[in-house]
């Protein structure tokens, strides 16, 4: 068992809480410990294509009820930064209605006529005229954001193209690739997550089971890294990667949150 002291656990979903519709056993248990020693948590996704919200559903039917405060996909990630980091708030964003609706609710306002920024997401109802014209202000050179880098979006039936496929047919058209790519595992979405919650990366660890996606960005963003053998790694990718987590457990359940040495965005560290 692992003592911690963090006053912000950032944790992956599929792999690192839950697995299919199951909780990974001894999951709730370290939830309710993080939130009973009185830190904060925060869960991560790369996918684009669904809301905070219907994260929380999932996270639901798996037996932990949350709110969309503790949920940060990464759509979620980038109106965190535009929002903190820009003064951009007309977007031409192609996503699911549900997820642009999320980009109107946090105040932007949506256009393909004269946006100030663009933003690429899973958008899974993409049309061929709105990607033509996404194209066409591409190449006129507006600031270029995409959501996340995942080429593939694994699904009962097989892979399906994501962000990453959709990535390379802009730059096959325009030429250009984007200017910021925010989900894992770039440091920005640790950095939206701290963000949120005003904390630091001395007082953030990040959680996965994906070395190259969940540790690569903790390690990224400056924050220590847990990595859980309850997915897709083994001791044996880990010996073969260059990414080295600054703590290795089976699962979340070995993981015993104490209160934090620091509260959240406090001087000192």
């Amino acid at each position: 068992m692992l003592v911690s002291e963090y006053a912000l656990y950032v944790l992956d979903m599929d792999g690192t809480f839950y697995l299919g519709d199951k909780a990974i056993p001894g999951a709730l248990e370290f939830m309710q410990r993080v939130v009973e020693c009185g830190a904060q948590y925060l869960f991560l996704t790369n996918n684009s294509s669904k809301t905070s919200a219907q994260y929380v559903e999932k996270l639901r039917r798996c037996g932990w009820e949350t709110d969309r405060q503790h949920i940060l996909t990464s759509a979620d990630a980038t109106q965190e930064l535009l929002l903190q980091e820009t003064r951009w708030r007309k977007l031409f964003v192609m996503a699911p209605p549900a997820v642009k609706r999320e980009f109107e609710e946090r105040g932007f306002e949506l256009t393909q006529e004269d946006p100030e920024a663009l933003v690429l997401a899973f958008d899974t109802t993409l049309e061929y005229a709105s990607l033509s014209r996404f194209c066409h202000l591409v190449r006129k050179g507006l600031p270029f954001l995409a959501t996340h880098p995942d080429i593939n979006c694994p699904t009962p039936e097989g892979p399906i193209p994501d962000v990453g496929a959709m990535l390379a047919l802009i730059e096959s058209s325009t030429g250009r690739r984007p200017d910021r790519i925010v989900g894992k595992p770039s440091a920005d979405f640790l950095k939206a997550a701290m963000y949120r919650f005003g904390a630091k990366a001395c007082e953030t660890v990040m959680i996965g089971d994906r070395l190259y996606t969940d540790i690569l960005s903790g390690i990224r963003a400056g924050t220590e890294t847990i990595l859980v053998l309850s997915g897709e790694s083994t001791m044996e990718t880990v010996a073969a990667s260059q990414e080295k987590p600054t703590h290795i457990l089976g699962s979340v359940a070995e993981l015993s949150p104490r209160a934090p040495l620091r509260s959240l965005g406090s001087k000192g560290c």
